[in-house]
């Protein structure tokens, strides 16, 4: 009965500084990834209020996001507090914890717009204006593909100069159009990942994986635990010829300038940091700047992003890199880019129309709301 009359008022109760703003529904950590976004939509456009679409109480989002004010917002508590919020505008954010919301959503006049769209959304909802990350996100027609306005737009280093020399040893592998695969930087528990994922490519094609452990003071038991793995092994450090041989399966690196020039040359690339739970920062800049596929691990990113991995979010929001749950998925995902052809150039010029949509996104978002807003 308690737990009954708490659901209650909750529903019922709405704080004075909440009304009258524009509402931002999404779940509590989509909301905390966007803080940045909302700070600055709250200066340009004007107050915000966040509503979190997976939580049912109030005290569960206290200080979600620093000086906004944030309220439980699940779908059953929706249909009562929105009535009294009266937003001028509502913006939600994505597609988990909404499908219910569409009955919610047809009641109230201020204007919808949804934001990162996937899927056909809910029922019976009446958009504004919907959003996408990636075309063919959602069947509506009125979507506009405009990259992850969450994300922003995000900086990407200058590709290094390419090291002929260094390439050159792989020569045999491009003739053969057999793929050149890169784990840079990896953790604890990311070389056995990465070893996995090998495994599972070779069943279908012949392929080498250069390897970079990012602590030097793992190169040497690295080293030792990849031989327990039984695949044909060069140490750069003690390399001594020309050109790596194509029976070779294993480039183990171990310094930052190698490192570098095998950016330049890897057809595909597992970042470290992604492919397991590592304090690695994954490293997507590099790869994707020197026109390689990208394919990261299941390993979460932070809720609360610095550079590198809000260019990790914006680049799988918007399918720029691809992502696989477990070392088969992100082997299906590495043959699936053979399928398709590598094209370095090709990559780098997508690239750049990605880094363009991904600069305007967050105005073309607020250029819309405006103009509702004007229009209320």
């Amino acid at each position: 009965m308690f737990a009954r009359l708490s659901a209650w008022i909750t529903a019922r109760s709405v704080p004075d500084d909440s009304r009258g703003r524009i509402l931002i529904l999404a779940p509590g950590a989509t909301l905390q990834a966007a803080t940045d976004w909302l700070h600055e939509l709250a200066n340009q456009v004007g107050p915000v209020a966040l509503g979190a679409t997976d939580c049912g109480h109030d005290r569960e989002v206290e200080g979600l996001v620093a000086s906004l004010p944030a309220l439980a917002m699940t779908p059953d508590l929706a249909a009562s507090r929105l009535a009294r919020l009266s937003p001028r505008a509502v913006l939600v954010l994505g597609s988990q914890d909404i499908a219910a919301l569409g009955h919610v959503l047809m009641s109230i006049q201020a204007p919808c717009i949804w934001i990162n769209a996937e899927g056909p959304g809910p029922e019976g909802a009446e958009w504004s204006a919907v959003f996408t990350t990636r075309a063919g996100a959602t069947p509506t027609d009125i979507a506009q593909v405009i990259g992850d306005p969450i994300a922003g737009a995000v900086d990407l280093p200058a590709a290094p100069g390419g090291d002929d020399a260094f390439c050159e040893r792989f020569r045999e592998y491009h003739e053969k159009g057999h793929p050149i695969l890169l784990a840079p930087n990896t953790g604890p528990g990311e070389e056995a990942f990465a070893f996995a994922v090998l495994f599972a490519v070779l069943r279908k094609t012949a392929a080498i994986l250069l390897l970079a452990p990012a602590d030097p003071e793992r190169h040497e038991p690295v080293y030792r635990d990849a031989i327990k793995y039984s695949l044909p092994i060069i140490r750069h450090n003690r390399f001594m010829t020309s050109f790596v041989p194509r029976k070779n399966r294993v480039y183990y690196i171990e310094d930052p300038e190698t490192l570098r020039a095998a950016y330049t040359c890897a057809d595909i690339t597992l970042p470290g940091g992604t492919l397991a739970a590592s304090e690695t920062p994954p490293d997507l800049g590099l790869p994707l700047a020197c026109g390689s596929a990208v394919i990261c691990g299941p390993a979460a990113h932070e809720r609360h992003p610095d550079a590198a991995t809000r260019l990790r979010m914006a680049a799988e929001h918007t399918g720029l890199v691809a992502r696989g749950e477990d070392p088969e998925a992100v082997a299906a995902e590495v043959l699936a880019r053979l399928d398709e052809g590598i094209d370095h150039e090709a990559r780098r010029q997508r690239l750049d129309e990605w880094q363009a949509r991904q600069a305007h996104a967050r105005a073309a978002v607020r250029e819309h709301l405006e103009s509702c807003l004007r229009r209320t």
